[in-house]
């Protein structure tokens, strides 16, 4: 899963406009907030109010150990010395969203600026070299045409840009995910067949970039009710739901080379179609998505393990279900999962750098101290502190 295409130019010049605790976005433009951003006006509860201290220490640890004051972004992993230290969209992007979800929950100022701070590096990553549209490549500064680029990293980065607008109702976060699903849709998909590419080299169709860009094109509709949206989330529904899927699983293939479905894929996908149902008043949707919803809920399990960066996409996108249809059982597999990342996955100092069982991340999920870990086990407290439990 690691996503390095490092063609940095000089980032002290890059980001001498940006500090850890700098001024929000240049030229941000407030709007009304989207209805779906009522839950955060409500009084939290004290369980809400429990995680979302959790996420706010978890924030805090972030920005304490993985900060670097002389590039003035966060690094990948503790104490990294390399030439290219920063964190890479897929290294970070959980970090983004439990920001985004801190101020969705708790809409202080202070939770809007801190959102407002973390999309103005965000905004960083983005490529405009890259053709034949702009779209956002892995290390903040790539410039050239020829860097290798991830759509499903387009994907996430865009839907944390969808969640900076919900937290802040600032528009120009849905012009930065805009960009995004403009790049999956013009250089991601394959035009001669169908499927999203896993990244800019063609390798294979991916899952992951499937259901980010389905997902992403989804909530653009919600938010902007483009055109454009509604007709990429219909078209990459259309494909998932015939050759992106997997007859014998009853789910979403995890790739055009492996069909074993895979947790974080499957919510995006399942969401979507809820939404959609919601949006465009199509029960069909709704039906297939609660079929799907069981189908994983029984193939995954009730504890995830898996590894954190994963997993915590996939109960972040089933608790929004969640929202939607008012499930308990989506609701109980978070704050069961929550339970034993508190319990279990801190290190010796304190860090959530294992696995949420406690056991160490195998090295092909992730390396040591990654600031990746820390933050997708931090997401998992931050979006539960959105959600109220069920009655």
């Amino acid at each position: 899963m690691g996503k390095f295409a490092p063609t940095l130019p000089a980032l002290a010049a890059i980001f001498a406009t940006l500090a850890l605790t700098g001024a929000g976005a240049d030229g941000a433009e407030a709007s009304t907030l989207h209805p779906v951003t009522a839950i955060s006006a409500t009084t939290l509860t004290s369980v809400q109010q429990g995680y979302l201290s959790l996420a706010r220490a978890g924030v805090a640890q972030a920005e304490r150990r993985w900060s670097d004051r002389r590039l003035g972004w966060y690094d990948a992993r503790l104490d990294d010395h390399e030439r290219y230290p920063l964190a890479t969209i897929w290294d970070i992007v959980p970090l983004f969203e439990s920001l985004d979800a801190i101020a969705i929950a708790q809409p202080t100022s202070a939770n809007r600026r801190a959102v407002a701070r973390f999309a103005t590096g965000a905004e960083r990553y983005l490529n405009r070299g890259l053709r034949p549209v702009p779209g956002y490549s892995p290390y903040p500064g790539d410039r050239e045409p020829r860097t290798e680029t991830w759509f499903d990293d387009n994907g996430w980065w865009g839907l944390a840009f969808v969640n900076a607008y919900r937290a802040t109702g600032t528009r120009r976060y849905l012009a930065d995910s805009e960009r995004a699903l403009h790049y999956i849709a013009a250089a991601g998909w394959n035009p001669e067949g169908g499927g999203i590419w896993w990244n800019t080299e063609h390798p294979y169709k991916a899952g992951e970039a499937l259901a980010s860009g389905t997902l992403l094109a989804t909530l653009l509709y919600q938010q902007t009710h483009a055109p454009f949206a509604l007709g990429q989330a219909r078209k990459f529904l259309a494909w998932a739901n015939t050759s992106g899927f997997s007859p014998g699983d009853q789910l979403y293939a995890g790739s055009s080379l492996n069909s074993t479905p895979i947790d974080y894929i499957e919510a995006p996908l399942i969401y979507a179609q809820m939404v959609l149902c919601e949006v465009t008043s199509t029960p069909a949707d709704c039906e297939r998505a609660e079929l799907l919803k069981a189908t994983a809920l029984d193939r995954f399990g009730a504890l995830l393990d898996f590894s954190p960066q994963y997993d915590a996409i996939y109960v972040q996108w089933m608790l929004a279900l969640y929202s939607l249809d008012h499930d308990p059982v989506l609701y109980t597999l978070a704050a069961d999962n929550a339970r034993d990342a508190q319990t279990r996955a801190r290190n010796g100092e304190g860090l959530y750098l294992l696995s949420w069982n406690g056991e160490t991340i195998p090295a092909q999920d992730a390396l040591p101290g990654m600031l990746q870990t820390q933050a997708a086990t931090t997401s998992l407290f931050a979006w539960l502190a959105v959600y109220p439990p069920p009655s």
